[in-house]
C-alpha cells in the first residue's frame, strides 16, 4: 500500500524502522544464528505495533527491501538474471556483470552477489514471520479485516520469495530432481536452522501458504477498487497471489492447475487493462514504457533513475552499458517488427545510433509515482501460462495471439505446431528488464539459447548453470 501518504509516514519514522530492521535482521543469517534481543529492542517493536500506522510502516518495509537494487529493483529484474539469460552484449572484463555473463560462478564478485540475494531474501522472510506472529496478538484499533489484509499480503509474499529462491537455488523441476535437496522453508522467526528440503516439499509448502493468503485476502480492496487506486498493484494483492499459484503449478508441470489459476487472473482483466495505444505512443512526461496498468505486482525503487544512468544510458562506455551492442542485435529479437510497441518504444535509436533500453528511463512528471515502479508480475504472463497449459493447441494460440494483438502485432500465429517456438519468442520480447526469461529457459531445460554476445546465435550451456549453489553463509555452519 505504497501510496503517497504511506510513503510520507514511512519516511517520518524511517530511523525507528531501520533500527527495528537491524534488530530483527542483523542477528540473522538465513535465520540460523542466535538472536540477542534486549529489553529496548522489545520496546521498539511494541511501539511500532501499537498503532495501525506503525503496522503499515512495517509492511511497507517489506516492499522497500524487495525494491532495492540487491533484489527486485535491479538484480532480480533488469541486471543479474537478464545478464545470465544472455540478453546483453558484454565483452569487456571491466564490466561489472562480465563474470555473470560468462557463468563464472566461482568468481568472488558472483559468489558475493548471489549470497547477498540469499541473505536479503531470507531477511525479508524473517521480518514477515515476526509480523505474522505478533499482529494477531495486539490490540491497536485495527479491525480483523485490516489485520487479515496485512497478514494475507505477508504470507503471500513469504510464498513468493520462497518460490523465487527455489527457482534460483533448486534444480530444474522434474520427477527425478524434485526429491533432491533444494532450500529451507521458514514460517517462524527462529534461532535454529530449518532443514534443507526437497523441491517437491518446498513447492507443497508454497502452495499451502498461497491457499492461506487467498483466504485472508478475500476482502482485498483491489477486488472493488481495481488496481490503480492507492497503487493496489504495488503490493501483493489477491490477484498476485493467484498469479503466483499459476507460476508454481506451471513450475511443477501441473498444467490443468496452472491453467485454472491463470484463468482466475485473466477473468479479472478489467482490473488490469491492456496498455492503451495513446499511453505508450504519447511523447511527453508520462510515456508508459512499463505498461503499468497491466502490472499485477510491482516494487518501488526510489533509485530507479540511478539504475538507468548506471547501466542503460546511451552515453555510457561499452565497458559500462547493458545493451545489445552497436550492431543493434535487438532487431533480431523483435524480428525487426516496427509495429511492436515493445521494440519501437522501449528500444529507440539513441543519438549514438545504437538502440538502448528505456523501460526504466525516468518520467519527468514528478507526480507520476509509477516512474519508480519495477514490474514483477503482469497480466500477459497469465496468458502465456494459459497458452502453454491449454490442452487444445488452438485455445493456446488464442491466448498467445491476444497478447500479440495488444502489442500492436496484428498478424496472428495460426500454426499450432509452432506454439512452443512462438512462446519462447514472446518471453524474449515481453519480459526485458524483468528477469523472467532466465526462469523460462531453466524450467524448459534449454541447453541451447541465443546470446547477444554472438549476434543472437545459439550457445550451449549445461543445466548446472541454471542452479545457484547454496552460499557458505547457509552451509557453514548449519
Amino acid at each position: 500500500m505504497q501510496n503517497s501518504k504511506q510513503m510520507k509516514s514511512l519516511k517520518s519514522n524511517k530511523n525507528l524502522y531501520i533500527l527495528l530492521a537491524f534488530i530483527l535482521l542483523g542477528g540473522l543469517s538465513s535465520c540460523s544464528k542466535w538472536l540477542d534481543v534486549k529489553p529496548e529492542d522489545k520496546f521498539l517493536e511494541e511501539h511500532l505495533y501499537s498503532t495501525p500506522q506503525g503496522v503499515a510502516e512495517i509492511v511497507n518495509g517489506f516492499y522497500v527491501k524487495l525494491g532495492t537494487d540487491a533484489l527486485y529493483g535491479s538484480n532480480l529484474s533488469s541486471t543479474m538474471l537478464d545478464v545470465l539469460a544472455q540478453r546483453y552484449r558484454i565483452s569487456s572484463d571491466k564490466h561489472p556483470y562480465y563474470y555473470y555473463n560468462n557463468f563464472s560462478f566461482a568468481e568472488r564478485v558472483v559468489e558475493n552477489g548471489i549470497a547477498s540475494v540469499w541473505t536479503q531474501m531470507y531477511n525479508v522472510i524473517a521480518n514477515i514471520n515476526d509480523m505474522v506472529r505478533i499482529l494477531p496478538t495486539v490490540e491497536n484499533g485495527m479491525t480483523q479485516d485490516q489485520k487479515n489484509q496485512y497478514i494475507g499480503e505477508a504470507i503471500g509474499l513469504r510464498a513468493f520469495i520462497h518460490f523465487d529462491l527455489l527457482r534460483m537455488f533448486g534444480k530444474p523441476y522434474d520427477e527425478t530432481s524434485k526429491t533432491e535437496p533444494a532450500i529451507p522453508y521458514y514460517r517462524n522467526l527462529t534461532t535454529d536452522a530449518s532443514p534443507i528440503e526437497s523441491s517437491e516439499q518446498i513447492a507443497a509448502k508454497i502452495l499451502e501458504d498461497i491457499a492461506e493468503a487467498e483466504k485472508l485476502l478475500a476482502k482485498d480492496p483491489i477486488i472493488t477498487e481495481g488496481s490503480m487506486k492507492n497503487f493496489n498493484n504495488n503490493r501483493f494483492n489477491i490477484y498476485a497471489v493467484k498469479a503466483l499459484k499459476a507460476r508454481v503449478y506451471q513450475w511443477i508441470n501441473d498444467k490443468p492447475a496452472a491453467l485454472a489459476a491463470a484463468q482466475e487472473v485473466i477473468a479479472a482483466q478489467d482490473k488490469f487493462p491492456w496498455v492503451s495505444h495513446s499511453a505508450i505512443t504519447i511523447s511527453g512526461p508520462n510515456t508508459d514504457r512499463k505498461f503499468f496498468s497491466e502490472n499485477l505486482f510491482s516494487v518501488f525503487n526510489s533509485k530507479l533513475n540511478d539504475l538507468y544512468n548506471r547501466y542503460f544510458n546511451p552515453n555510457l562506455l561499452e565497458s559500462e552499458i547493458l545493451s545489445t551492442s552497436k550492431d543493434n542485435i535487438i532487431e533480431k529479437v523483435y524480428e525487426n517488427n516496427t509495429s511492436d510497441y515493445r521494440y519501437v518504444y522501449l528500444w529507440p535509436i539513441s543519438t549514438t545510433g545504437m538502440r538502448t533500453f528505456t523501460k526504466y528511463l525516468e518520467l519527468s512528471d514528478i507526480k507520476n509515482l509509477s516512474r519508480f515502479m519495477v514490474p514483477v508480475m503482469r497480466i500477459s504472463e497469465m496468458y502465456y501460462i494459459a497458452a502453454e497449459s491449454s490442452e487444445d493447441p488452438k485455445e493456446g494460440l488464442s491466448y498467445l495471439n491476444t497478447v500479440r494483438q495488444h502489442r500492436n502485432i496484428m498478424v496472428d500465429i495460426t500454426n499450432a505446431n509452432s506454439l512452443r517456438t512462438e512462446l519462447t519468442k514472446e518471453y524474449q520480447k515481453e519480459f526485458f528488464g524483468e528477469g523472467q526469461l532466465w526462469y523460462y529457459y531453466k524450467r524448459n531445460k534449454m541447453t541451447s539459447i541465443p546470446t547477444t554476445n554472438n549476434a543472437w546465435r545459439n550457445m550451449t550451456i549445461p543445466l548446472s548453470h541454471y542452479q545457484f549453489k547454496l552460499p557458505l553463509v547457509e552451509t557453514t555452519p548449519r
